[in-house]
């Protein structure tokens, strides 16, 4: 049940940002928010689990958008493996460690991205081809990520608690 709440929370979060969130950008950035909610699914899930949701939110991300497929996919793999492996290290009832963490993991999933974007000479998402690292982390990566952070409050805590004890728990351990 889980699996398909995740991607019918990923479906919505997609739709939210083609349309809403296009209108509401801030420094010329929107949020990414199949991350936003990979990263918390991540964080209370372990890591294959946030790999298996990574894999699932960046492919249902590069079909919807149909730019270069397999991208997102694999920058979602990578980071939600990552921030799952964090599951039994951080306290997860306080919604600053979140917060912190989904900044980092914006900066980890933009840093594959314009990885993969460079070595496959695809233009960026301000539709430059060679623009450099640290002109994207000043322009893009940081606006990004604090764009997601400041969602983390409003998203975590319902989050959290559909984990624990709603229709995101896992019920077969």
């Amino acid at each position: 049940m889980r699996y398909f709440v995740m991607t019918v929370l990923f479906f919505i979060g997609l739709v939210l940002q083609a349309t809403l969130f296009s209108h509401l950008t801030v420094a010329g950035v929107k949020p990414d928010l199949v991350l936003v909610l990979l990263v918390f699914y991540a964080l209370l899930h372990g890591p294959m689990e946030g790999a298996l949701m990574g894999l699932a939110g960046g492919l249902l991300q590069d079909l919807m958008f149909g730019q270069n497929i397999g991208m997102n996919t694999l920058a979602k793999l990578v980071t939600g493996y990552l921030f799952g492996a964090l599951e039994k290290k951080i306290y997860k009832e306080n919604v600053l460690v979140p917060m912190v963490v989904l900044f980092l993991a914006t900066f980890l999933n933009e840093t594959v991205l314009y990885i993969l974007r460079f070595f496959s000479h695809v233009p960026g998402p301000t539709g430059e081809s060679s623009i450099n690292y640290l002109a994207s982390v000043k322009n893009i990566f940081f606006s990004t990520a604090v764009y997601n952070s400041c969602l983390a409050p409003f998203i975590y805590g319902r989050f959290y608690k559909s984990s624990q004890k709603g229709l995101l728990r896992i019920t077969d351990r």
